[in-house]
């Protein structure tokens, strides 16, 4: 027969190692998690994922030529705290933050054409310049920005955006891409952003 002192000991081996196990669930079911889709890696939460994935297949059926473009120059879409493309990576990976991926599906469409725009014409001006990178000139990124919102702007319309968000992409003027006189990105106010 155990006693009562036994029976304790034995109830708070149990609990712990219950409390280990749901910690390592929760651990499990909050990490980001990978998910390919026709050739690219999303990765993120649950809930990021499936916007990703979802404004993706919006992309796909409404704007063929605009998903052409991404599958094409982008390799991963990943949950960031900020959004930008980053070229210079093995596989080209766009960050997304929550605010633009959240704002509204065909808002988070239109960003991810945009920053494959950024991503072709990078690979692009590489392969018709034998590997060089382009120059790093202020008249230059806000041209390549102007690019970026014209295509924006079409996908925008092509997948039946709102009036507001076309109204909003086409007041864009490409200064917005932050750069100092000198040429250069301010990475500082890009660190410290979220959008």
């Amino acid at each position: 027969m155990t006693s009562v002192r036994q029976r304790r000991s034995h109830f708070m081996v149990i609990a712990a190692v219950a409390v280990v196990g749901l910690i390592l669930l929760l651990v499990f079911l909050s990490a980001p998690r990978s998910q390919p889709f026709d050739g690219l890696q999303v990765t993120g939460s649950a809930r990021f994922r499936e916007q990703v994935v979802n404004a993706l297949v919006l992309l796909r059926g409404k704007s063929p030529s605009a998903y052409e473009i991404v599958t094409n120059h982008v390799r991963v879409i990943r949950q960031a705290r900020r959004s930008g493309m980053h070229l210079d990576l093995s596989a080209p990976t766009f960050e997304l933050a929550n605010p633009t991926a959240y704002y509204s599906l065909t808002w988070c469409a239109g960003s991810i054409a945009h920053d494959s725009m950024h991503s072709k014409i990078y690979h692009d001006y590489r392969k018709a310049h034998d590997g060089a990178l382009p120059p790093d000139a202020r008249s230059l990124q806000i041209e390549e920005e102007k690019n970026c919102i014209a295509h924006q702007l079409q996908v925008l319309r092509d997948i039946g955006a709102p009036i507001h968000e076309i109204s909003h992409c086409a007041e864009q003027d490409g200064t917005h891409a932050d750069v100092n006189k000198d040429g250069k990105y301010d990475w500082d106010d890009y660190r410290q952003g979220d959008w």
